[in-house]
């Protein structure tokens, strides 16, 4: 969740009118214009993605690039889309929600300009390597961060929130987000992009953290509507990671099973025995690749229960967050996957979430 003033969090609660805002710039830095407003448009957020952020914006038609080096020019423009309200005294409280390319741009009949906008992680995963690649950093996070910085020099990063760990000896054929994705995977998380285009690598667990917000019905309350759903599709209860070995010897092989007496998703109990089997090309260690298979099957284990929510918009929310949903007496913890933030007044916020794990599950290990 980002910071924000008590007085946004007492506002968003009754009328307030939304503000968005783009500025444009070149990947070096330097401002081709600034505090644009905008017409209308959504920015999609989707952790399990590797181009986390999307956004589709619609500004005024002087907006449209007669050449290549007009402010949003696809050969040029980076873009900081930032939401929030604005205050009666004309002040504004803003937050980025996406930083990447403009990818693309339609002058529509109606003469507005629609910017499709990828974020920066985009960048990454199309610069693909031009010849093998060799690792060379001592630990993987910050052998992460050379690869991205690899592709995108002017990178700049967030805070972690995972334990770094030696690299291997390693060659990389072509594809540089694969390489990232494995490096991520090895310490139990996932790479990307935050709104304000800076790159974390962070843990995938399911498990709940403190509400930062809380989504409920009623009175000032800011649930809108909810589905509910509870699905065995992709649900685990026992995760096998297997390791390939460069010398050619066997690879490593860790399982971790849920194996809590009082758990629904017990291994071997009524749900059933429920296998996962992840291939990593990376080769890890037996403590690595213990570490996935207990990261995994936190993940695996909370798919049984998924909102799919409208909410009042909340521009501090972030996928990972952990959120208390409440709709019609139903009320459940749980961990954004997927958010719709939208850009002016008049529409919900979308959210999606994955139930945040059985508490006190217990790990078997081999």
């Amino acid at each position: 969740m980002l910071p924000s003033s008590d007085l946004y969090k007492t506002v968003i609660r009754g009328p307030h009118h939304r503000v968005a805002r783009v500025d444009a710039f070149t990947i070096n830095g330097t401002p081709l214009a600034t505090d644009v407003p905008v017409v209308s448009g959504q920015v999609s957020a989707q952790l399990t993605n590797r181009v986390t952020r999307t956004a589709t914006v619609t500004l005024s038609d002087e907006w449209f690039p007669r050449t290549a080096a007009s402010p949003f020019s696809p050969y040029q423009a980076v873009v900081r889309i930032r939401a929030g309200v604005g205050y009666g005294d004309g002040s504004k409280e803003l937050w980025p929600l996406i930083t990447g390319r403009v990818w693309g741009v339609r002058r529509a009949a109606a003469g507005t300009v629609e910017l499709s906008v990828d974020d920066l992680a985009a960048d990454v995963v199309a610069a693909r390597f031009e010849a093998p690649e060799r690792s060379s950093s001592l630990s993987i996070l910050s052998e992460i961060q050379r690869l991205i910085r690899g592709a995108i020099p002017q990178a700049t990063f967030g805070p972690d929130t995972l334990a770094t760990a030696p690299t291997p000896q390693l060659v990389w054929d072509e594809d540089r987000g694969q390489a990232l994705d494995d490096l991520a995977q090895a310490v139990g998380g996932r790479w990307y992009a935050l709104g304000d285009g800076s790159f974390v690598v962070r843990s995938y667990s399911y498990q709940p953290g403190t509400p930062v917000q809380q989504f409920l019905d009623g009175p000032q309350g800011l649930m809108g509507s909810a589905d509910v759903t509870q699905t065995r599709d992709g649900t685990a209860n026992s995760v096998v990671v297997v390791a390939e070995r460069m010398d050619g010897s066997e690879p490593v092989r860790r399982i971790a099973r849920d194996v809590s007496p009082g758990s629904p998703t017990r291994y071997g109990g009524p749900f059933g025995r429920a296998v996962q089997v992840i291939k990593v090309q990376t080769p890890q260690s037996v403590q690595q690749a213990q570490t996935l298979a207990r990261t995994q099957l936190a993940a695996a284990t909370a798919l049984t229960e998924q909102w799919n929510a409208q909410v009042v918009p909340d521009y501090t929310i972030e996928p990972g967050d952990t959120v208390r949903l409440g709709y019609r007496g139903y009320s459940a913890d749980q961990i954004v996957d997927g958010i719709g933030y939208p850009l002016v007044t008049g529409s919900s916020m979308s959210l999606t979430t994955r139930s945040a794990g059985t508490p006190g599950v217990a790990v078997g290990e081999e």
